[in-house]
């Protein structure tokens, strides 16, 4: 009797600590994340320092896995895959956005994500077409998803719980945890893509700063 007691408090033991551990790996991985979000939604930044992106007011905030976005050997990936990095995803539709257009605006990302230096290996890039679309990306990162009159399609049932579509033709920024928070439009003119680069590292670098991901 008394051994099979000792024997249930020490299974207990191991599953409170088993707990403890698990609930302070999951502060230490939510806290940097956190506090990036409040540096730019408790207004940290002023002035000069402001977010140059438009913030996704919290109605409409949703979760990279609210969608299907397929790799181009048909497989989906995975909520795994598109968290634990920063993200730019540009959900891109042609009856707004030409050939032309999406050249323009992938040199634009690519040039920002190039300047970053060591610093690229904290985010990742993706451009996001309609099923069937026949646009080029040439050998920047592409995939497909399934679109409907608003943007990309949001899932029956969602991550986050809304069921929102995705306008396209923006550039996104999604966090490490998956949330959609802020976008930028796409570039209309050769001229604005280096005041587009500018805003685009500005903001990343600065979310980086106060995240201690990657």
């Amino acid at each position: 009797m008394d051994f099979d007691e000792s024997k249930n408090q020490s299974h207990a033991e191991n599953v409170s600590k088993n707990r403890k551990t698990l609930v302070l790996l999951f502060v230490m991985f939510i806290t940097p994340v956190l506090l990036a979000y409040a540096a730019y939604f408790g207004s940290w930044f002023s002035g000069p320092g402001a977010a140059q992106g438009e913030l996704i007011e919290s109605s409409q905030l949703t979760d990279i896995e609210d969608y299907a976005i397929f790799k181009a050997n048909g497989e989906t990936y995975s909520g795994k895959e598109m968290e634990t990095l920063y993200w730019w995803i540009i959900p891109i539709q042609t009856d707004q956005c030409d050939q032309l257009c999406v050249n323009m605006n992938l040199l634009t990302v690519n040039q920002t994500y190039l300047g970053l230096g060591k610093e690229a290996s904290r985010i990742n890039q993706l451009v996001i077409f309609e099923k069937g679309n026949e646009l080029d990306p040439g050998k920047f990162p592409s995939a497909t998803s399934e679109f409907s009159s608003v943007g990309m399609k949001a899932l029956d049932k969602t991550h986050s719980g809304k069921g929102l579509d995705l306008p396209v033709n923006y550039i996104y920024l999604v966090d490490p945890l998956g949330n959609i928070f802020m976008k930028y439009p796409l570039v209309k003119d050769k001229k604005d893509a280096p005041m587009m680069s500018g805003k685009l590292r500005k903001d990343i670098l600065h979310l980086f700063k106060y995240s201690r991901l990657g």
